[in-house]
């Protein structure tokens, strides 16, 4: 009688133990499903910025189209914008743009690397430069973006325009 006893307690102790570890695991999930959705939202964040950042340019100032995208940038593109100059043309046909993004979605994501997919609509606006009429043009754009995470935040190390489409 006394052996049922002894192994009765410690069935219930070890069940008891598979229960305390259960509920442990379980939080210590969710609390890191929690970290990882801000960490998404940091990241998609970012890349909504710079996508929008670089579909934005007014020819009456221009370099702050340059300015945003330091800040916004890392590696092989802010090596590409610190060397870029402005282009000629795009003043002398007094160039518009403006870029709202409409969706995007983390693909990937891990503690210092992230990829983003971002679809945005653009506005043009300009001059014809043969007949010197205004000129409108909307499109949708999809972009692929590459983030890394340098000092706590989230920057942009590539991008990918992968099509663009005639809205109108």
């Amino acid at each position: 009688m006394t052996g049922q006893r002894g192994a009765m307690f410690i069935l219930i102790g070890f069940a008891g133990l598979l229960l305390v570890i259960a509920v442990f695991s379980g939080w210590q999930g969710a609390s890191r499903l929690s970290d990882r959705s801000d960490d998404s939202a940091a990241v998609e964040d970012a890349a909504r910025t710079f996508v929008e950042a670089f579909g934005t340019f007014d020819y009456r100032a221009p370099e702050r189209h340059r300015e945003r995208l330091l800040l916004l940038s890392t590696g092989s593109v802010l090596a590409v914008t610190a060397n870029s100059a402005v282009d000629p043309v795009a003043v002398g046909q007094r160039r518009v743009t403006s870029t709202h993004v409409v969706s995007s979605s983390v693909s990937a994501l891990s503690v210092d690397g992230a990829a983003v997919s971002v679809t945005a609509e653009q506005i043009r606006r300009g001059t014809d430069p043969e007949s010197g009429e205004a000129i409108e043009e909307y499109v949708l754009q999809r972009v692929n973006c590459r983030l890394v995470s340098e000092d706590n935040r989230w920057l942009v190390a590539e991008f990918r325009l992968l099509s663009e489409e005639p809205l109108k």
